[in-house]
């Protein structure tokens, strides 16, 4: 997913999570995320970096830069190092399992995405990256759980609900997209619609 509006995008917020401390860094990564500059993005990470090394992590915010780029072996080196260094890092492992889900290997997401949710079961972006994960492994059951979870967790993500919804309709479990699309409605009418076109497209002989 491209650049929303802070916080509701799942892959920002992992990137920012105990990093970027002053008021003047998170305006900066918010420009750089706002205009795509991924090479800027990471360029300014790395000169934090060499700054700050006993700082916040700027490691994260370079592998999200690479995530962002398409640069998945990069981007999974880096996390892989944060990890080690500090197991707790839920962001880097939201990051991680993005990276492999994007890398088209689904079910090692899976695994990642799963393991961060022991972690911290109050992230947003930890169960949508986990939804995701999910649906790409054809495990619908659990892709509506975990979407459910982040839609509650942050009921401003829209893509939450939608997603949800998407799951619903190919599950067939269509008496549930009403109750999504109420929501779905008022923070996003075009997915709502797009909601309502699959749902009537799956109806249809």
């Amino acid at each position: 997913m491209e650049s929303t509006p802070l916080p509701a995008d799942p892959l920002l917020a992992s990137a920012l999570v105990g990093r970027g401390d002053s008021l003047e860094e998170r305006e900066r990564i918010a420009a750089l995320n706002q205009k795509r500059d991924w090479g800027g993005l990471l360029r300014y990470a790395e000169e934090r970096q060499r700054r700050d090394p006993e700082g916040s992590d700027w490691g994260v915010i370079a592998a999200y830069a690479w995530v962002r780029r398409g640069d998945y072996p990069k981007a999974t080196a880096a996390l892989s190092r944060v990890i080690q260094r500090n197991p707790e890092d839920i962001g880097a492992w939201n990051l991680l399992g993005e990276s492999q889900r994007q890398a088209g290997q689904p079910g090692q997401a899976v695994r990642t995405l799963e393991r961060a949710s022991a972690i911290g079961r109050t992230s947003f972006a930890t169960f949508f990256l986990l939804g995701e994960a999910y649906r790409d492994s054809n495990r619908l059951d659990r892709a509506v759980t975990a979407y459910r979870e982040a839609a509650r967790l942050e009921p401003e993500f829209a893509r939450a609900w939608f997603e949800l919804g998407a799951a619903h309709v190919r599950l067939g479990e269509r008496d549930e997209v009403p109750a999504v699309l109420g929501p779905l409605e008022k923070l996003d009418p075009m997915l709502a619609e797009e909601l309502r076109k699959r749902l009537e497209a799956r109806q249809r002989p």
